[in-house]
Parts: structure tokens; sequence; C-alpha cells
């Protein structure tokens, strides 16, 4: 087998079973272009599978096969090669044959005249470069619509986002003069604390909120928040018991996930008179762990069950005289932001309440 030359050139492949015939087309071309000549054309086709090949010129009539024919097999390989044939022999029938079957760029006559032969070859070549060229654009051109495609989409997506933000933020304007109409008439230093809240529920709600989670010990940050809480629950006169086990594991990003914690116990304590009793549970199932605090306060009417989550929802009458009943819709934002889920349940007033908190468990 002969390796192909240098690739500042390109390369032809020369087919035919006369001797002198390759041996005079390899001087003519040789100074231009890397030749490669065979007398076999069963030679052929594995040299062109392991090199760079860009014109092949064959005879047609040869006694092993015809030339067409081998450039047919060729072609189906490797489509991008430039094809010649040559004959003094073939008949009209098999050149029209050859030409419509698009494998054959060009068909020649012996003897064939010098110059037709150089301008034949450039031509040919050329045809085959602006072909490469084309498929390269193409690619290129397929990429670049994927990569459109996939940037529309994603500002289609921002877009969306935004347009249901407004819809959302135009939907609380008028809950949010409500929620204002009813503090009009509050003290200076409630109305002062109440500017602080709004303050930090803005900034809170204007951001998109970044978590970075990682393997948390659920009864681990319960024990510090509880210890932290232990003094104002004992004050409370409330009692508290917690049956969380040592592998309860969530991912979750530890310091979200402890403000939310922090929400929920304080919550319960809050509503829950002297005598009552919180309860903290933990299990996990499916891939998820589900802590529950449960307390036997003054419980939650079932139309405000889902209203506790979404800022300015709740009525002042139904909020702690000392809240701005903004604390559990930040939880929410922060445990769905997680990949999480937090949701409340309750017999009705009087009856206490049990906030589910569900989360991804730790592998």
């Amino acid at each position: 087998m002969q390796q192909a030359g240098s690739r500042d050139k390109q390369t032809i492949v020369i087919v035919d079973d006369e001797q002198p015939i390759l041996t005079e087309l390899k001087i003519l071309l040789g100074r231009t272009y890397n030749i490669h000549t065979f007398v076999n054309p069963e030679e052929v086709e594995p040299f062109v599978d392991q090199n760079a090949v860009d014109m092949i010129i064959s005879d047609e009539m040869m006694p092993e096969m015809r030339g067409s024919a081998l450039l047919a097999l060729i072609h189906e390989k490797h489509p991008d090669i430039c094809n010649i044939v040559l004959s003094g022999q073939a008949e009209k029938d098999d050149i029209v044959r050859a030409v419509n079957e698009g494998h054959i760029f060009s068909f020649l006559y012996k003897p064939v005249e010098r110059q037709q032969l150089l301008h034949v070859i450039q031509n040919g070549l050329e045809n085959r470069n602006m072909k490469r060229m084309l498929a390269e654009q193409n690619i290129k051109l397929k990429e670049y619509n994927e990569n459109l495609e996939q940037m529309v989409a994603e500002k289609t997506a921002q877009l969306v986002k935004a347009y249901d933000r407004l819809k959302m933020l135009d939907a609380d304007k008028m809950s949010f003069l409500i929620y204002l109409s009813q503090e009009m008439d509050s003290s200076l230093d409630r109305i002062q604390k109440l500017a602080e809240a709004l303050l930090n529920y803005f900034a809170f709600a204007g951001h998109e909120i970044r978590v970075n989670r990682t393997p948390v010990s659920l009864k681990a940050v319960l024990q510090e928040l509880l210890q932290e809480a232990d003094r104002e629950i004992k004050q409370a006169g409330i009692m508290l018991e917690m049956t969380v086990s040592d592998d309860l594991m969530a991912l979750a990003d530890p310091d979200t996930l402890r403000t939310v914690l922090r929400t929920i116990v304080d919550n319960a304590r809050i509503f829950t008179p002297e005598g009552g009793k919180i309860t903290i549970s933990g299990e996990s199932a499916d891939g998820r762990v589900r802590l529950c605090i449960a307390d036997t306060g003054q419980g939650i009417a079932p139309e405000n069950l889902e209203k506790i989550f979404t800022a300015f929802a709740i009525d002042r009458a139904n909020r702690h005289p000392d809240g701005f009943g903004l604390n559990l819709p930040m939880a929410r934002t922060i445990i769905n932001a997680q990949g999480g889920r937090i949701r409340a349940e309750s017999e009705g007033p009087g009856k206490g309440a049990r906030f589910y908190l569900e989360l991804d468990a730790a592998s």
C-alpha cells in the first residue's frame, strides 16, 4: 500500500490497467499534486479508506471491474471525493448512467488533451472544495440555529417568568393596600417596626435565592435551635418533645434551613397557650425526609391554611398582635428554592396546628 504524501498538496489517486498511461499522468501531475497510482482497482478502496484523498481518476474498462463501479463503491463511504472517468471504449449509455448516479464529476474520452485534463482536474477540485466549505458552513449554521433556538428559549423563559412576576405583583397590589390600611391606626412604634419588616421582606422577595445544598443532620440543627429557644419556651409554660433520629439527613442549605425551622418553632410557641405542648417528629421515605412540628395552640381556620404562606393575605385579626404575617411566606420561598415543600394542617380554631417540612434525603 502506498502512503499519502504531504497535505500541502492535494492528493489524487489514478487507476488504469495500462502502466504507461499511469507513468505519463504521474509525470504530468506530480509537480502540482500528490499522485498515487494503481494498476489493480481492487487495491484502491482500502487505500482510500486509510488516507485522505481529494480526487480519483479512473479508467472505465478494466479487467477486474469497471471504473464507474469502483467509484460508486467509494462514493458510498467518501461522498466528498471528486471522481473523474477516462475511457476510450465506454459506450454513451455508460457515460450517462455514471454521471446521473451523481458520483462522477466528469467523463473524458482517451486520448485526452493535456490542457483539457488539467482544466477538468482544477474545476473538479474547486467544486469539491466548494462542496466541503458549504457542508462546513451548513454544520456551523445548524449549530448556530440550535444555539439561537436555545437562547430564544432561555430568553422566552425569562420573559415569561418576568411577566408572571409582574402579574403576581399586580395581583398583590390590592392585597398590599388593604394590608397597609389595616395598620394605619397602629402606634408609631408599630408602624416603624412594620416599615422595617416591609423593607426586609421586599429586599428578600426581590432577589433570586441562592442555596448551597449539603447533607444536614436535622436533629443537630433542631437541637442547636431549641437550645437557643429553650428559655422562651419554658417561660411560656409550654412542654416540648422531640423524636428525631440521629440518621435523619436532609440535602439542604444549613443556614436558610435553620431560619425556616426557627420560624416554624417560634410560630408554634407564639400561638400555643401556657400548658400546651409542641411536638417535633421526623421520618424518611422514598428519598425524602419529613419533619412535623405540631402544637396544641389556637389552630388555623381552613380558609387560612394557604393564606398564611402568602404575603399580605392574612387579615390583621387573624395574625398575632405583634406580628406582620411575613415570616411564613419567606419560609415557603426558601424551602421551595431547595426543592422542598412546606404545608400546614389544622382541624380548625382551637385545635392546634401541624406544619410539615419535606426535603430531599441526603444519600
